[in-house]
């Protein structure tokens, strides 16, 4: 194994610890962050694409024959969750703000640029593949009825949900095509080296998410701190949430229905309200993004402990 090789190889077996440094790299360099910042969506998309060459079809297509399971995560992620946490919520145990807030994450569809994230925890890419796009179009309708009932009408979130739609689309779509001359015998020869370039894509990205964050915790650190708890919670409960619920179908099942659950569609939500509602929401919702690439270095040693690993996702 040469030198660059060996090299790649560790870079994409710490992918998760290099995404929650480049958080704390963005807020030391803001000028870097200011600089990459326009390339977060190009990023995210060259990310999708480089994980979606790696989808067997053997397996999706696996899928699509049980579409039980894939179905259940949709339901119990779009519709079942948001209505038992809103339901929780009206106890009154949180501040208004914190509980708007979560109402509104848990009401938000699942990440959808979820292949980076089942390469580097080793989820079920192909499942999740096939869950997220639906989970997309059933948020899309299920959010504003949400959100209103958490006490905050009127989202309309059909134009830009489409636009996310369409980027990923694009990504997925490409990489299909690529599949239609290319067999994934061929890809998988490339495999580190497709790993090493999803994780620089992923590592530009959180850094760019940074951008213009550091001013705010300079300014508000008790608001910041608090913020960062809530929605890091928020996150590993809701992960710990389905788990259990699907753990009777096994940890490959548990844990790819745990990482949608926990870890939302925030570019959704902050692109609806960002400049819409009141500073403290406001910061929750940005910490909560930033959610995204720190928990995954926690989540990859949870995840392992409870018998996922990354290696699955190769092996499979």
């Amino acid at each position: 194994m040469t030198a660059l090789r060996a090299f790649t190889r560790w870079v994409a077996g710490h992918a998760t610890l290099f995404m929650s440094v480049s958080v704390l790299v963005g807020l030391l360099a803001q000028e870097l962050a200011r600089l990459l910042s326009p390339l977060v969506i190009v990023a995210s998309m060259a990310a999708m694409f480089l994980t979606a060459l790696r989808l067997d079809k053997r397996l999706l297509l696996g899928w699509v024959r049980r579409p039980a399971v894939p179905i259940a995560i949709v339901v119990f992620t779009t519709l079942l969750v948001p209505a038992v946490v809103i339901a929780l919520l009206r106890i009154g145990l949180v501040s208004p703000s914190v509980a708007l807030a979560c109402a509104l994450i848990c009401a938000t569809p699942p990440i959808i640029s979820v292949g980076p994230y089942c390469l580097f925890l080793g989820t079920d890419n192909e499942l999740l593949s096939l869950a997220v796009l639906p989970a997309t179009a059933a948020g899309i309708i299920s959010l504003p009825f949400f959100a209103a009932l958490a006490g905050l009408p009127g989202l309309e979130p059909g134009r830009l949900a489409l636009e996310l739609l369409a980027v990923v689309g694009s990504a997925m779509g490409g990489a299909l095509l690529i599949r239609v001359w290319v067999p994934l015998e061929r890809v998988e020869r490339h495999a580190v080296a497709l790993d090493f370039a999803a994780v620089l894509m992923m590592v530009t990205v959180a850094i760019g998410v940074t951008d213009g964050l550091a001013s705010l915790i300079v300014s508000q650190p008790g608001a910041v701190v608090e913020a960062f708890a809530v929605t890091a919670l928020l996150s590993l409960a809701l992960q710990a949430i389905g788990w259990l619920a699907f753990a009777r179908l096994g940890v490959r099942i548990a844990g790819s229905a745990a990482l949608v659950n926990g870890l939302r569609n925030m570019a959704l939500l902050l692109g609806l309200l960002l400049g819409h509602v009141d500073a403290s929401l406001q910061l929750l919702l940005v910490l909560g993004q930033l959610q995204l690439f720190l928990l995954p270095s926690l989540m990859r040693l949870a995840y392992r402990k409870l018998g996922l690993s990354p290696a699955e996702a190769v092996a499979r």
